[in-house]
C-alpha cells in the first residue's frame, strides 16, 4: 500500500491505496505493506507495541478495475468489424451458425483406429468420440493430445473463464507435456502463490513478475493455456490471426509479389472449457485471438488457408455468468455463448434431425455418462434438465448408511418445515435459523452413525450449501461452536465443479412474498433452475434438502423435485397440498424404483409411472 491522503478529514486523517492480490472461496486477501500500519513489519503483517494507540479499524472502498471491461469491448468491436465484412464469413459461422454452413464445412479426417494410442486410457467409449468428432477436462486434455499426435504443425489456444479451471487443465497438460510444448499465460499482477508449484516452470517471468516470452519462444509453443480474459495479452502483444497473416501478406506480397500463396493460421484450434460459465464478450476475446486472416479481395492468394477449429465444452444446465447488473440481466448477458448458441437451428435440431450433419461433421456431442451420483440422486435432474439422458456410472461409490432415511436403500430425504428467515442490511441477504437447527441436528446424526457406513463417513465428507451468504457465515459459526468444524459450508456457487459424499442444502427462504425480490435480483433457489441444477447434483452418495415445500413448489422444477420425493416416500414435514400427476419421471425412475424400494408399485403409482412415460416420450417428439 501507499498513503494517499495525509490531511486529516475523519478518523485519523489517514487514506492509503492498495490491491486486491488474492481471492479465494471465503475471502479476500489485500497486501498492507506501510509504515504508518505498523513497526516493524514482520512478513508483511503489522505488529504493535503496548504504547500504540492505533486501532486495527478501516473503512474499505471498492473501485471496479476497468481492465476486464476494456478487454472484452475490444474483442466485441473487433469482432463486430469482421461480421460487418461480407468476405469474411468464419465469424458469421461460428457466432450465427446456419444449417447450411455446417453443409458447407470441409470435413476433418478422423479416425477410426480402435487402437488409438490413448493418453488417458480411462476415458469411455463416448469421450472418445467426443475426442475423434473434433477433428470435461477430462476430455478436453485427451482432445490436445490427440490433436498434437496427428496434426503436427498444429498450435492450441486453451481458455477457461477462470484461472482455476485454467490452472486444472494446465497441470493436466503438464503431466505429458514438456515446457517447450506447454505454456501457461497469466496476468502480470497474478501473484506467484496463486499459481500451483506444478506449472511454474511452464510460465514465463521477467522483473518478479509473470510476462509473455519473446517472439520465437512463444510462437514454438505448440500449447498455450490462459484464461479467457488473458487471451487479451496476446491481442495486445499483436500475436493473433489476424495480426501474423497481415504480416506474412505484406512481407510475401513485397519479397514475391507474382506468387500467389496461402496463408495458414498459427493457432489451429480454440478450446474452451466451463464456456457456460463465461459471458459471451469474455469469450470473444479468445475468439478474437484465433480468428483467421481475411486477406483483401485483390490479394493474390492461391487458395483461402485452413480455417482454425473452435469447441466450446461447458454444461449450459449449470450455473452461467455472475452478472450482477439489472440492465445488463435485462440485455441478456447472463445468457453464455454456449447457451446462446444451442437455441439456434443447427444444435437445437441436429438431435432430433440427423440429417443437418454428415457422418464426419458432428457440431455437438452429449457426455451423458455420469461417475458421481447414485442413480437415486441422479433421477429428478436427469428428468428435469437434462432430456432424460444420464446415465448413472459412479461404480467406485461408498454406501452412506443412516436410520434417518425414509428409505434405506434410496440416499436422498427432502426435510419439510416452515421455518422463519430473516434478513440484514435491508433484504441484501438472508438466514434461517430453524433450518441451522435442522442442518446441526442432521451432521450430529449422521456423525453418530459414521461407521455404519462403507467406507466410515468422515466429517470432512459433508458439504452444506446455501444460496445466501449470511446463511452460510451462520452456519460455519453454529457448527464451529459445536465442534463441527470440518464441515465444509459454501454457498451453490462456491460448490460449482465440485462433489461430496453427502451434501446437504439449506434452502433459507420461507415467505412467499419476497420470491418477486429474489427473482428480479437473480437470488435464491425459486425459479433460479441453473442454481438448483447445481446444488441437486453435487452429492455422491446422500443428498438432504431441508425448506419449506409449501414456498418451493410454486417453482415447476422445485415442484416436480418435491413430487419425486412424495412418490417414493422420501418426504418428511407438514403435509403438501400438491397432485402426483406423473411429471417428469425418468427412465431412471420407472426402471429402478421397485428395486431399491424392494416392494412391487402399487396399482396408482404404476398408473403414475405409465402416466409419466407416456408424457415424456409425448414431450420428446413434440419439443
Amino acid at each position: 500500500m501507499r498513503t494517499l491522503l495525509e490531511k486529516p478529514q475523519w478518523g485519523t486523517g489517514q487514506a492509503f491505496e492498495g490491491r486486491i492480490v488474492a481471492l479465494r472461496k471465503r475471502e479476500g486477501i489485500i497486501r498492507s505493506l506501510h509504515p504508518v500500519l505498523g513497526r516493524p513489519l514482520e512478513n508483511g503483517l503489522p505488529t504493535f507495541l503496548p504504547q500504540d494507540t492505533m486501532h486495527f479499524y478501516f473503512n474499505f472502498s471498492f473501485l471496479t478495475n476497468p481492465g476486464p471491461s476494456l478487454t472484452m469491448h475490444a474483442a466485441v468491436m473487433s469482432m463486430g468489424s469482421r461480421l460487418s465484412n461480407p468476405h469474411n464469413l468464419v465469424a458469421q459461422r461460428w457466432l450465427f451458425p446456419e444449417p447450411e454452413h455446417l453443409d458447407a464445412a470441409v470435413p476433418t479426417p478422423i479416425s477410426t483406429n480402435t487402437q488409438e494410442p490413448w493418453v488417458d486410457t480411462g476415458l469411455n467409449n463416448e469421450q472418445k468420440v467426443v475426442v475423434r468428432s473434433l477433428r470435461s477436462a477430462q476430455t478436453v486434455v485427451e482432445m490436445v493430445h490427440q490433436i498434437l499426435r496427428i496434426q503436427p504443425n498444429a498450435h492450441v489456444l486453451v481458455c477457461a473463464p477462470s484461472n482455476s479451471a485454467t490452472d486444472t487443465l494446465a497441470v493436466r497438460l503438464a503431466k505429458v507435456l514438456t515446457p517447450a510444448q506447454l505454456f501457461r499465460l497469466n496476468d502480470e499482477k497474478r501473484t506467484f502463490a496463486e499459481v500451483p508449484e506444478a506449472l511454474m516452470h511452464f510460465c514465463y517471468v521477467e522483473n518478479n513478475h509473470f510476462a509473455i516470452p519473446q517472439w520465437p519462444v512463444l510462437m514454438a509453443k505448440r500449447v498455450v493455456v490462459t484464461s479467457c480474459l488473458d487471451a487479451g495479452i496476446l491481442a495486445r502483444a499483436y500475436c493473433t490471426n489476424t495480426c501474423l497473416g497481415m504480416l506474412e501478406d505484406g512481407t510475401m506480397n513485397i519479397l514475391h509479389p507474382t506468387i500467389r500463396r496461402r496463408i495458414e493460421p498459427h493457432w489451429t484450434h480454440l478450446i474452451i472449457d466451463e464456456a457456460a460459465q463465461g459471458s459471451e464478450p469474455e469469450l470473444l476475446v479468445p475468439m478474437t485471438v484465433v480468428l483467421p486472416y481475411c486477406p483483401p479481395p485483390t490479394a493474390e492468394v492461391a487458395s483461402p488457408g485452413k480455417i482454425p477449429q473452435l469447441v466450446l465444452c461447458g454444461d449450459p444446465n449449470q450455473l452461467g455468468p455472475i452478472v450482477t447488473s439489472g440492465r445488463a440481466r435485462d440485455n441478456e448477458l447472463e445468457v453464455s455463448l454456449l447457451e446462446r448458441l444451442l437455441n439456434r437451428p443447427l444444435y437445437s435440431r441436429y438431435v432430433k434431425d440427423p440429417a443437418l450433419g454428415t457422418r464426419s461433421i458432428k457440431p455437438i456431442a452429449n457426455l451423458v455418462k455420469n461417475y458421481r451420483s447414485h442413480p437415486a440422486i441422479l433421477m429428478p435432474p436427469s428428468a428435469i434438465f437434462y432430456d432424460d439422458t444420464l446415465e448413472p456410472c459412479a461404480i467406485f461409490n461408498g454406501i452412506i448408511t443412516w436410520s434417518g432415511l425414509p428409505s434405506p436403500k434410496i440416499p436422498l430425504k427432502f426435510i419439510g418445515g416452515q421455518w422463519k428467515e430473516e434478513c440484514i442490511d435491508e433484504r441484501a441477504t438472508w438466514f434461517n435459523e430453524g433450518e441451522i437447527d435442522q442442518v446441526v441436528a442432521t451432521v450430529t446424526s449422521l456423525l453418530s452413525e459414521s461407521d455404519a457406513s462403507d467406507p466410515p463417513l468422515r466429517i470432512e465428507e459433508i458439504g452444506v450449501m446455501a444460496p445466501w451468504r449470511e446463511q452460510v457465515w451462520k452456519l460455519r459459526e453454529r457448527l464451529r461452536s459445536r465442534g463441527l468444524g470440518k464441515v465444509d459450508v459454501g454457498t451453490v456457487e462456491d460448490y460449482q465443479g465440485r462433489e461430496m459424499r453427502v451434501i446437504i442444502l439449506s434452502c433459507v427462504r420461507s415467505n412467499k412474498r419476497f420470491l418477486v425480490d429474489d427473482v428480479t435480483n437473480g437470488q435464491g433457489l425459486v425459479h433460479e433452475r441453473k442454481r438448483m441444477n447445481v446444488a441437486i447434483t453435487r452429492a455422491k452418495e446422500l443428498l438432504i434438502v431441508i425448506g419449506n415445500g409449501d414456498v418451493l413448489k410454486g417453482d415447476p422444477y422445485w415442484k416436480s423435485f418435491l413430487q419425486f420425493t412424495l412418490r417414493n416416500k422420501l418426504y418428511t414435514g407438514p403435509a403438501l397440498d400438491l397432485e402426483l400427476d406423473g411429471s417428469y419421471i425418468s427412465r431412471l425412475e420407472s426402471q429402478l424404483m421397485a428395486h431399491y424400494c424392494g416392494v412391487a408399485p402399487s396399482d396408482e403409482d404404476e398408473g403414475t409411472m405409465l402416466a409419466g412415460g407416456i408424457a415424456r416420450e409425448l414431450l420428446r417428439d413434440i419439443l
